[in-house]
């Protein structure tokens, strides 16, 4: 192979797996969903995907600024003709979950994180932060393709367990006592009201 080749293969390669990560992270999909993706699925107009999820259920996901650029980037250098199938090999066949799995392992390793499950927690990840920053529990329900809220309940837990051990801090009785914010002027100077 000459050395553009070589370089446009460099090129592709990373890009693809930008696009992956970027999807993942801005999406919460399923590694299946995410392998599933072909290209008559997306619609990079009105930053959408359409995703095969559990039980052969469709639905849409959109996509947001930095995922649909990784992912045009990707697409500029994605060979065209060939496969549907939006994530391709480095030989054009068709991506699978394990090659997925395997890809984002190496990369774990290159970064150095040990945590095991790294896959899924792309899916934990975009929903903790949905909610953190505000997304609506139902609208987080139907992102993630899931039937009851049992699911998004374990997430807002999640959050709301976040949420509180951080008010906690700021909101410490005893620090606030030792740091003379107590709104109780009616004290022994240890809080105690008379």
């Amino acid at each position: 192979a000459s050395e553009d080749e070589y370089r446009f293969q460099s090129r592709f390669l990373g890009s693809r797996n930008k696009a992956i990560i970027a999807v993942f992270c801005d999406t919460g999909l399923r590694l299946s969903e995410l392998a599933g993706i072909k290209l008559s699925d997306l619609h990079s107009s009105l930053k959408q995907v359409r995703v095969v999820g559990k039980g052969q259920k469709m639905r849409v996901v959109p996509l947001q600024g930095q995922s649909m650029k990784a992912l045009n980037r990707y697409l500029m250098y994605r060979p065209e003709e060939g496969s549907d199938w939006l994530w391709l090999a480095d030989d054009g066949g068709r991506l699978t979950a394990e090659s997925i799995t395997t890809m984002v392992e190496r990369l774990k390793r290159r970064a150095g994180v040990s945590r095991d499950g790294l896959v899924h927690r792309f899916r934990h990840y975009f929903a903790t932060r949905y909610l953190e920053a505000g997304g609506n529990p139902n609208s987080l329900r139907l992102l993630l393709g899931h039937e009851s809220f049992a699911m998004v309940l374990h997430y807002t837990r999640w959050v709301s367990v976040r949420r509180a051990l951080a008010e906690h801090e700021q909101f410490s009785p005893l620090d606030r006592l030792y740091q003379g914010r107590n709104d109780n002027h009616n004290n022994d100077g240890w809080g105690w009201r008379y």
